[in-house]
């Protein structure tokens, strides 16, 4: 895929109009992580943010367009893109990328995905850290907004860690460029649980019980007398939860959207098809597994399901077995010697093996 390297600048014009009015009808939905829609008077702005687990590759930031190209959206953030060095490219799309690389070489990162039609509104995007960065929309002359996007440390590392990015998004939100609205969202590594009495900035409704890293969350949003919003509207089970265990029994809400205003969101809420594939109609008896052989159900979906189980399985270090059946109809049966070297050359050698 061909980039083109883009310097940003102010822009002359703001590309969504009639914000300002303090009055909000916007939301936030996610993919199991985050959607947010922000928005005043007439007009809506969508926002997103996605752990896509790596876009390291050109064809993993591919395929997550592909999937975008089915949900509403305008600014995606991003956590652990895995990417190395810090850029902002154009892509063929038009969308905008910007990432910054983690402590390590391909690993964690955060980053931002602008919609093109957006683009042109982007006065700034930088980051303070490698788990804290930042994007300034010119909304109107008079409003601006500021997405903060986040990945925060996981349960392994130390207090002081987290501590230190909470002190990145302090600095995000204030010691930088300034903006009337101010969104953090993201990856938090933290399971927040429900309500406790006279806590204010957080709604009624959550999910499971408040960890340590939870109680660390609150104690941000009191200091920084912030909202996490994903609270204060009640969703079925379903719309609530962010991540689910390798073994698929345990679901957290660990990905939350947290602003200065509340008056500016009208949902949050999780879409939970974003890792799905296509929401397409299909053809009459034909499953969403069939692929192939039809206009608008590829293999891409498929492939990006087996590389995500392979990455999960090596990082919970847990065995692995996939079968694979060559059904003759609708389609011409694969000779299985050829199926074995497709299968090779799409996923490395020393990660499959016959049984």
């Amino acid at each position: 895929m061909r980039h083109k390297k883009k310097r940003l600048s102010v822009p002359g014009s703001p590309a969504i109009l009639d914000y300002g009015s303090g009055r909000g009808n916007g939301g936030a939905e996610g993919a199991k992580n985050s959607r947010v829609t922000v928005g005043c008077q007439h007009k809506r702005l969508y926002l997103a943010c996605y752990n896509g687990r790596t876009l390291r590759l050109e064809h993993y930031l591919a395929e997550l367009e592909v999937e975008l190209g089915h949900i509403n959206w305008h600014v995606l953030g991003l956590s652990e893109v895995r990417r190395e060095g810090e850029d902002t490219i154009t892509l063929e799309s038009g969308h905008l990328l910007y990432f910054r690389q983690g402590d390590q070489s391909f690993q964690g990162g955060v980053g931002f995905l602008v919609n093109k039609a957006l683009s042109g509104s982007v006065v700034k995007v930088s980051r303070v850290s490698t788990r804290v960065a930042y994007l300034v929309l010119k909304l109107t002359d008079r409003y601006s907004l500021k997405v903060v996007q986040v990945y925060a440390p996981t349960s392994a590392h130390s207090d002081d860690e987290v501590e230190a990015m909470y002190e990145d998004i302090t600095r995000a939100i204030g010691g930088t460029t300034t903006a009337h609205y101010n969104i953090v969202m993201g990856d938090f590594n933290a399971k927040m649980g429900v309500q406790e009495r006279d806590e204010l900035r957080i709604g009624p409704h959550g999910l499971g019980r408040r960890d340590h890293s939870g109680q660390m969350l609150v104690n941000f949003l009191e200091m920084q007398g912030v909202f996490l919003m994903n609270s204060f509207f009640k969703k079925k089970f379903h719309r609530r939860w962010t991540w689910q265990s390798p073994d698929s029994v345990t679901w957290n809400e660990i990905d939350f959207i947290i602003a200065d205003k509340r008056q500016i969101f009208r949902d949050v809420s999780v879409f939970n098809r974003f890792n799905n594939g296509s929401d397409h109609r299909l053809d009459e008896f034909q499953p969403p597994e069939q692929a192939a052989f039809r206009k608008g159900y590829s293999t891409v979906d498929h492939i990006h399901t087996v590389r995500q189980i392979i990455q999960r399985t090596k990082e919970y270090n847990l065995s692995l077995c996939m079968a694979f059946v060559d059904y003759e109809k609708p389609s011409t049966p694969l000779k299985p010697g050829l199926f074995w070297n497709l299968c090779s050359d799409v996923i490395s050698t020393g990660d499959i093996s016959r049984c």
